[in-house]
């Protein structure tokens, strides 16, 4: 039976510089970097799922494409600090039509965009009452 998530896999255009952005900037822990026949790559923490950093072949497009999502306690506080050490934002705060609360996209150094996710109580990823405050929004399941 599968449990949970061994790690996702992230390609990148430079490793080194992925590492520190996910470190440094959005922090994440480094678990292990290795070589395999010459090409680093590295294993990435955060609340127990491994995002795995490996190099992108050089004709893979990687601006603009949406990889992966993370969970702020203050999207304020949290752009605030982004933008002061250099991240772009490609889509400022907004209130979310899929979950209660708000959500922004930045993009890190490949130019990918991680989308941001602030939880607006009671709703989270466990809670089984949401339902939606749009227009045009149904919940199905």
């Amino acid at each position: 039976m599968i449990t949970s998530f061994s790690h996702i896999y992230y390609r990148v255009r430079d490793v080194e510089e992925s590492i520190t952005f996910f470190t440094e900037l959005l922090g994440f822990t480094l678990l292990r970097k290795y070589s395999n026949a010459g090409r680093v790559s590295g294993y990435l923490n955060l609340g127990n799922v491994l995002l795995e950093v490996t190099p992108a072949p050089p004709d893979m497009k990687l601006e603009g494409e949406r990889r992966i999502g993370l969970t702020v306690d203050d999207m304020d506080a949290t752009l605030a600090a982004l933008t002061a050490a250099g991240v772009e934002v490609a889509d400022p705060p907004f209130d979310a039509r899929t979950f209660w609360g708000r959500q922004c996209v930045i993009k890190d150094p490949s130019g990918c965009w991680i989308s941001l996710r602030e939880w607006k109580s009671p709703d989270s990823p466990t809670f089984p009452d949401w339902q939606p405050k749009h227009e045009g929004m149904t919940r199905l399941a």
